[in-house]
């Protein structure tokens, strides 16, 4: 079988982890680097991973016609002009989040893939999570009644110098935003992909101590289209981060239960009074001896055995690789098999626009609608 052969814009730390996903892979192939800055570093890049093509012009690489699709791993606010190119040129597009920092772009990206019959997908490790996989499950079922309350957080740590280190980091130019735009993006897609759509905010967003253009700490209250009311809560300043796989926690209220997403495991709480042991068992795969709790208040882990859990919150170059191959893997499926890739333009679209409804909010003094 021929292999897709893929071409990589940018090298920056999260490109190793495109790379090193794409080999595992065994049905692709790096076949061209897009460096930026340095053509030493790029060759470097390169080198490591076995790409014969290097480029510092990422028009150069989306008009190869030897590459089938790219993985953009460029700075936030040059993901949408890096994937459009590429996409117009034929070319299946992985972004890494969040899949550009403008609505007006993003819908651009969604429109170019649909009118070039090409592949658009974006990453967001906590999808494949299988607590939270099954949780969705769960959730999508209706099984736990009507939904009433939403807690997400991002709790997570920055020092000054991870800002004044880089050219982009912290910038509304190319960041797009802080806390909730780069780091916290993760916990507001996972709570957008659980709960629903967002009707409406009322949200602020401040940079308390770093010295950037963008927020170190923001809050919102939510509305859902569901009816559910929630708060949403992002900080990279916290002394004590959430221990989770990307800093975050989420809390989602029912009628008849308790979803609880925290330092990296998912949990189902439930009232023995409204849900039995052996429906929890049924709806969960979990025997009834494994649900543990009082003889009210039951408690079952969603997670399947995933090994330790693996935090960003304070080191950034912390990452999940099996999170990244997990997405990499049924990208290249989703081409071979002409079907969606796993996280779709359309639906990682939703958490970003949302994060814009809390600045905007934050600017007007007002409730904005999503």
């Amino acid at each position: 079988m021929k292999k897709i052969r893929f071409g990589i814009i940018s090298c920056g730390m999260i490109a190793h982890f495109h790379a090193m996903s794409i080999l595992d892979d065994g049905r692709a192939e790096l076949a061209a680097v897009c460096g930026h800055s340095s053509i030493e570093k790029t060759r470097e890049f390169a080198g490591k991973y076995g790409a014969r093509k290097v480029y510092m012009d990422y028009r150069e690489l989306a008009a190869d016609k030897d590459i089938d699709a790219v993985c953009v791993c460029s700075p936030s606010g040059l993901h949408g002009i890096h994937a459009i190119e590429c996409m117009k040129k034929g070319k299946h597009v992985l972004c890494e989040k969040p899949l550009d920092i403008k609505s007006e772009v993003m819908a651009e990206m969604i429109d170019t893939a649909r009118d070039n019959k090409v592949k658009l997908g974006c990453v967001f490790p906590n999808r494949t999570r299988s607590g939270l996989r099954k949780a969705k499950e769960i959730i999508d079922k209706g099984i736990l009644g009507k939904m009433t309350i939403v807690e997400c957080q991002y709790r997570g740590y920055r020092p000054p110098e991870y800002f004044t280190s880089s050219k982009w980091k912290g910038t509304k130019a190319l960041d797009g935003g802080g806390c909730l735009m780069n780091q916290g993006i993760h916990a507001i897609d996972t709570m957008c992909w659980l709960t629903g759509d967002v009707k409406s905010v009322y949200g602020i967003s401040r940079a308390m101590l770093r010295d950037i253009e963008v927020e170190d700490t923001a809050m919102a209250i939510l509305e859902f289209a569901n009816g559910a009311y929630g708060v949403l809560m992002g900080t990279t300043i916290s002394n004590v981060p959430e221990n989770a796989p990307e800093g975050d926690r989420l809390r989602i209220e029912f009628e008849k239960g308790t979803i609880l997403y925290a330092e990296g495991r998912t949990y189902l709480y439930t009232r023995k009074s409204m849900i039995s042991n052996e429906e929890i068992a049924s709806i969960t795969g979990r025997r009834s001896q494994d649900i543990q709790g009082d003889d009210e208040v039951q408690k079952t882990l969603l997670d399947g055995e995933e090994g330790e859990v693996v935090s960003s919150s304070s080191d950034p170059s912390n990452v999940d690789i099996k999170s990244h191959s997990f997405i990499v893997s049924d990208f290249i499926s989703a081409v071979l098999e002409d079907r969606a890739p796993y996280i779709p333009g359309d639906s990682a679209k939703k958490c970003v626009d949302l994060v814009l409804a809390v600045y905007k909010s934050s600017e007007t003094g007002k409730k904005i609608d999503v």
